[in-house]
């Protein structure tokens, strides 16, 4: 179980990475143990775990968005530009699976 544990920190840290400690959606600082993981493509609509589907939002950004797909760029400016291209690409391999 520990190993799990730590996976998930692990990737935790990796998607805080993705905009240097700060929630994507608003900018402000989020301490690691407030960070919530949000799916870019929620899970219910088909969206996976892939790292470049998950990004770090407030607990307060995340329970605005809710299970609506937005645009990266618009929705996300605290988002790093080579994050929102691979959330972008991520979002083309969705929709080609979805309407395929």
């Amino acid at each position: 179980m520990r190993g799990q544990k730590q996976r998930k920190a692990e990737i935790k840290r990796i998607v805080l990475g993705k905009t240097d400690g700060v929630c994507a959606r608003c900018g402000r600082p989020i301490p690691f143990e407030k960070a919530t993981i949000e799916h870019f493509i929620p899970k219910y609509r088909g969206g996976t775990d892939d790292e470049r589907n998950l990004l770090p939002l407030c607990k307060n950004c995340n329970k605005q968005k809710g299970s609506r797909i937005v645009a990266v760029e618009e929705y996300y400016p605290y988002l790093n530009c080579v994050f929102c291209a691979s959330a972008n690409e991520y979002k083309a391999e969705w929709e080609r699976i979805s309407n395929g």
